[in-house]
This record gives C-alpha cells, structure tokens and sequence, in this order.
C-alpha cells in the first residue's frame, strides 16, 4: 500500500525533472496547469504571476446550496505528505483538449503539447459523488488493481481514460517487527546517489503555500538537463468532481497498488505500481492509443526500488521535518540534545571547578588559608582504635592488652 509520500520539489524543478521527447524528438518540459480552484488553488487567475508569500492561508472554504463545505488546497512541497494533501500528477494534454472544445471561447486552456503537470488531492472524489468530499477522499487513496476494473469508483475513470502519473521523491512504508514495534522506510527509485537528502526551496518560517502561477507554459529544454534525483513515478487514476453550484471543479487521484515484487515482500505484501521508464509512462498516459484493457498490462510488479530506514517521528503526518527522508543505523537510537551534553561533560573530566572567590585570589597572588584537619568525631576515633587493635592481634597472636580500670 502507498499512505505517506515524500515530494520536495518546487513546480519549475517538477517540471524539470520530467522533462520528456515529444513526437517530434524535442525535449521538453511540460506545462504546469493549477485545475481551477480545486486541488491546487488559483481560482482561475490565468497567467497569474504572483510571487508574495503569506504566513496565514486564507479560509477558501466553499458553501454548497446543499449545505455541504469543502476546502480547496495548493500544492506544497513536503517530506511528509499524508492523504487529502496535494502532489503533482502528470497527465495526457488530451484531457484538457476536451475541456476546451466544450468552451471554444477559452483560449486560456488550450493546449499545445503531450502531457501537462496538474496539482491534485490525494484521495479520489467520484464525479458522481454526492454531499461533501472530503467523506470519501480517506478511503479512496489506494486502489487495488485486483478491483479496478470491478468497483464502480475507479471502474468508471479507468474506462474513461483517466489514467495518470503520481509523482514524489519516494513514499514510506512500515515493517512490523516480532515484538510489534513498527520501523518505516523511505522507498524510492533505484538510482545511482541514493535518496538521501533533499532541500527544499522554501522559507521555513512561511506556513501557507504562496501565490503560485496558474500556468507555467511548455518549454523545450535548453542546456543541461535536470541533474537532480529521478522521481518515483506510480500509476494511478483521477477523476473530477463539480460542486452543485458551479464553482471550481476538484481534482483528486488515488495510487494503484499490487502484489508485491519479491525483492520487497520482506517489508510489505503491497507496493505502488511503479511505471519505471519513458515507454512505460507514455502509453500509460496515452489513453488515445493505448486502450484500458491494453494498458492493464503495464500493472505489473518491478524489481526497481531501494530504500532505508529512516527515524519513527515520520509516523507523525505534522512531522516535516528534515531528517525524514535521512537514513538511519538500527539498534542504535538517536541521541537526545540532554545525552549529547552529557557525553560533553564526561570526556572533559570530573574535577569539580574552582570558585569565583579562588580564582580571584590566585590571580592577586594570594594565598588562601588551608583548612585545619577536623577532629575525628568518637565513633571514628574509635573504630580507628578497634582496628589498631585488631592488628596488633594478628602480629601478637594474643589479644590486645586491656585497659585498667580506673581507681575510684
């Protein structure tokens, strides 16, 4: 199963790490295209260059005339993403070819090349759902290949050739030990530098995503190539869902999952269905050419993942921290900021310091009066005794001479 991702990369960067050749044998880097005001916000402000930042998001909460509210969310660069939240989805640009043959008069949403990058929620919404959204979106972040064709929720999008691709650095999973204790790993594509470390391009002290262009145009590559880690690409299948009184559509997806790979049953008996290759990504995304029941086949499991143990805090969806995706050594527990100033204090010694009264003398050249020996107290003065005596049994080989008794 897949609940927890990683994806740390800004739009242009998502962009550039899935630059791929067209048709035509160009390189490009496919358009970015917030949905709306569905899952990645914008409201439909094409063109929108916005870049100020905010510390408070604003309440976008909608009111349906059935009484029904939900949320519209921006996309925002994570190492801990939990279902509802948004990741980048790649999608066939046919998809929004229809859009705009409905609304000839938009030439905003026309498009000009293969595939399109599309912010969504995770966790499908079925078009055809009724009430508020957010009662399904839990459930629905997985899908069961086994199903996919048999339950109506994906049943329906999977005819209709919405088939996209999940994108994220990796996803974690959890291996329950003997005793119970659960241990997570971060599992991402076998690469040549292990994902070990991201750096997310954001200021930490901003909590709410900032104003993102509504639409980053297609480009061709020019120069270097994206030099960075290859994304995790997962199949996975999305779907729309209107509300009742016309406002923003939402877009939502969920992650196909299978029988795990053999090289990967040690840690779980399900894994993403990972599309591992350009030929692999294509004709899962070209729904055009490459009908459902074709396309099926490209379900399948793939000995292409690595992964290592990384810290229990990732278990906490509010923990986004860092060293999240960092690998770990087991057995060997974290040092607290407590142990490692204990650790400090013993390597330098034990010998107590000087006072401050000391110090001041010695630095005047005066010489402090040393303390007189204290007079033993009765008990130790004679357990002293009583010892004495002992050993002058031992060297005498008789008892110690009594005392006389004094005259009265």
């Amino acid at each position: 199963m897949c609940g927890r991702t990683a994806c740390t990369l800004d739009p242009q960067d998502v962009r550039s790490a899935c630059a791929y050749t067209n048709r035509q044998g160009r390189r490009m880097r496919p358009r970015w295209r917030n949905p709306g005001g569905g899952a990645g916000g914008g409201g439909g402000n094409h063109g929108n260059k916005g870049t100020g930042q905010t510390s408070k998001q604003k309440d976008n909460t909608k009111q349906q005339s059935d009484g029904t509210q939900y949320t519209p969310k921006k996309y925002w660069p994570s190492y801990n993403l939990s279902p509802t939240q948004v990741m980048p989805v790649l999608v066939s640009s046919s998809h929004f070819d229809k859009q705009q043959n409905n609304n000839e008069s938009d030439t905003k949403t026309q498009s000009v090349g293969e595939r399109e990058l599309c912010p969504m929620q995770w966790g499908l919404v079925p078009s055809w759902h009724k009430g508020n959204p957010s009662t399904v979106s839990y459930k629905m972040n997985n899908c069961r290949s086994e199903g996919m064709t048999e339950k109506v929720s994906f049943k329906r999008p999977f005819e209709k050739g919405k088939r996209c691709v999940v994108l994220a650095d990796g996803f974690y999973e959890w291996k329950t030990g003997k005793d119970g204790t659960k241990q997570p790993y971060f599992i991402y594509l076998n690469q040549t530098t292990p994902v070990t470390d991201s750096q997310l391009r954001i200021d930490p002290d901003i909590t709410a995503p900032p104003e993102q262009d509504d639409m980053l145009e297609e480009e061709e590559v020019k120069g270097q190539e994206w030099t960075g880690h290859r994304l995790l690409t997962m199949a996975g299948l999305f779907d729309i869902w209107r509300p009742a009184d016309g406002s923003d559509p939402l877009y939502t997806f969920t992650v196909i999952t299978i029988e795990s790979h053999p090289s990967f049953s040690w840690l779980h008996h399900r894994m993403p269905a990972v599309l591992d290759g350009e030929d692999a990504i294509r004709n899962w995304l070209d729904y055009g050419t490459v009908p459902h029941k074709q396309a099926m086949s490209l379900i399948k499991a793939v000995d292409s993942l690595a992964w290592h143990p990384v810290t229990t805090q990732v278990g906490n969806s509010r923990y986004k921290e860092k060293n999240c995706v960092k690998p770990i050594e087991l057995g060997k527990p974290p040092k607290s900021a407590s142990s490692n100033l204990m650790s400090s204090w013993l390597s330098k010694g034990t010998a107590s310091p000087k006072n401050s009264q000391e110090t001041a003398d010695e630095k005047r050249g005066k010489k402090r009066p040393q303390p007189s020996a204290s007079k033993p107290s009765p008990m130790m003065a004679w357990l002293k005794k009583a010892n004495s005596d002992e050993k002058l049994q031992k060297v005498t080989g008789g008892p110690p001479t009594p005392k006389k008794a004094k005259t009265l």
